[in-house]
């Protein structure tokens, strides 16, 4: 999943330089956005609107997993994506087309392989097992050299962005536990998209509020 994340990643990247060349920065942020959105089916941005009807709603965990299962969309999901997509898409405005290939892609792979650690703590909140239905024990060590990876990686974009690597596992903890407690006690589907989608717009934004901070100096 993490190489899928990259590979999106590396093709939105390429496709919104190329367009930096012959159209205004922002369109190329657009257009960069949409390709990482349409390459994926727009499945995560799906998962991440179910989630924000499901999980803000003060409801029963058993109704929230009702919400998670309608296809319909209500406030919370277009209030949501509204702020969602304004920062996501201001962190690509804010950030040189030039670097897009490499950012987009490790932002990508980070989001996805933050996400997988919810599979061995959180059971499926649908009356499954363990959550190692969801990933094996083995998968540990391939996750954990997929995390040395986008360490070097980060480094070799720039040094500081290493410490993105833990703050987005811390974080995508974080909202594994709390949405866990909305769905009494387990994660789906839906709860992975909205995961990654949360955590691919804040590498973003650190990136580049990191950008921003480079050209100030």
């Amino acid at each position: 999943m993490p190489l899928v994340g990259a590979v999106v990643g590396a093709l939105a990247g390429l496709l919104g330089y190329g367009v930096s060349f012959v159209l205004p920065h922002a369109l190329a942020a657009a257009l960069a956005l949409g390709a990482v959105i349409v390459l994926t089916g727009a499945i995560h941005v799906d998962g991440f609107l179910d989630g924000c009807d499901a999980f803000i709603a003060t409801v029963s965990p058993e109704r929230r997993l009702e919400i998670l299962k309608d296809p319909r969309h209500g406030t919370f999901a277009v209030a949501g994506m509204f702020v969602a997509g304004t920062i996501w898409y201001a962190s690509l405005a804010a950030i040189a087309p030039a670097r897009y290939p490499a950012i987009l892609a490790f932002a990508g792979a980070l989001a996805r392989a933050a996400a997988v650690p919810n599979a061995f703590v959180f059971p499926y909140a649908r009356g499954g097992a363990v959550a190692l239905a969801f990933v094996s024990r083995p998968a540990i060590v391939p996750l954990a050299t997929v995390i040395i990876a986008l360490v070097i990686a980060a480094f070799a974009i720039e040094p500081l962005d290493v410490a993105i690597v833990p703050v987005a596992l811390a974080l995508s903890l974080a909202l594994g536990r709390s949405i866990a407690r909305r769905l009494g006690g387990g994660l789906v589907g839906d709860a992975y998209g909205f995961i990654i989608v949360v955590v691919e717009i804040v590498v973003l934004a650190v990136v580049a509020g990191q950008a921003r901070g480079a050209n100030n100096e």
